[in-house]
């Protein structure tokens, strides 16, 4: 039996999960911010890691990894590959024809200079994932069912994010990152029919995040939330969201907080929620 385990956080949005298979090698989802690599050890507990997967390129989901690299090469981890997917960054960088232009820049500067700097480090490790490719680990089956697309650009970083079905012999798990809006309607119309799962883990730490209908076809039994208390109960349009116009402009119209995913998942019927701020979460698989 596969045994996952939802790190709790060391850092404030972090997301970090550690899964053991029954060979007793990992599978390590991004892994937080560098202050959260403590816990992260603990729990790979010197284990081989068979695959270590990047959603996408945000300080609060990668910049751990990539601070280990740039400390000692990762030489704390036993990594045999790496997958993620991130956008070109030398061509995105000089584009213009964007909704906002600025906060487009600061997107792909949040963390890619800083990933392709490191990158010669592991480059003969890495595997650039995209949609329709399946990998096998032990007796874990992963399917990424969504990854970088072209042409999404109002909210580049967090659409871009990679999405995955992972299916062991006694569960399903499904692995939105943080993906928005926009990027769950096409992951919705190019792979509706391969998104039911036991599990999910919730997309955007629960807010501003896929749409209910994506829920609608995962129709899980349980949720995982990475976020911390001020998100798991905030309001449907909390304060940040209120400048309505603002939003309008950059192209982002349907971001709302995280009372309405739990309204979504309470009408799915929804009875199970692992929550980050609760403390490390065990799930059986």
């Amino acid at each position: 039996m596969a045994i996952l385990y939802q790190l709790t956080e060391t850092s404030e949005l972090m997301m970090s999960f550690v899964m053991v298979t029954d060979k007793n090698n990992c599978i390590v989802i991004d892994g937080g911010q560098p202050q959260d690599m403590p816990l992260l050890k603990q729990y790979v507990d010197g284990r081989h890691i068979s695959a270590w997967i990047l959603t996408h390129a945000h300080m609060d989901h990668i910049s751990g990894f990539v601070d280990e690299f740039k400390k000692n090469g990762g030489a704390d981890f036993d990594i045999e590959k790496i997958y993620y997917n991130f956008p070109p960054y030398d061509e995105l960088i000089v584009k213009t024809d964007v909704e906002d232009p600025e906060y487009f820049r600061s997107e792909l500067n949040n963390m890619l200079p800083e990933f392709n700097a490191v990158l010669p480090l592991f480059r003969d490790k890495t595997h650039i994932a995209c949609q329709g490719e399946s990998i096998d680990i032990d007796e874990v089956h992963i399917d990424f069912l969504f990854s970088y697309h072209e042409g999404l650009t109002a909210n580049l970083m967090n659409d871009s994010s990679l999405v995955f079905k992972v299916t062991t012999p006694n569960k399903t798990v499904l692995f939105l990152g943080d993906l928005g809006p926009s990027g769950g309607d096409l992951l919705f119309r190019e792979s509706r029919h391969l998104l039911k799962s036991d599990i999910c883990q919730m997309a955007h730490h629960g807010h501003g995040n896929v749409g209910m209908e994506v829920y609608a076809e995962i129709m899980p039994e349980a949720c995982m939330w990475c976020c911390p208390e001020l998100i798991y109960n905030e309001e449907e349009v909390p304060e940040y969201l209120s400048d309505t116009q603002r939003f309008r402009r950059m192209g982002l119209i349907r971001l709302y907080g995280a009372a309405l995913t739990r309204k979504w998942m309470d009408i799915l019927g929804v009875k199970k929620h692992y929550v980050s701020n609760k403390g490390t979460q065990r799930i059986e698989l």
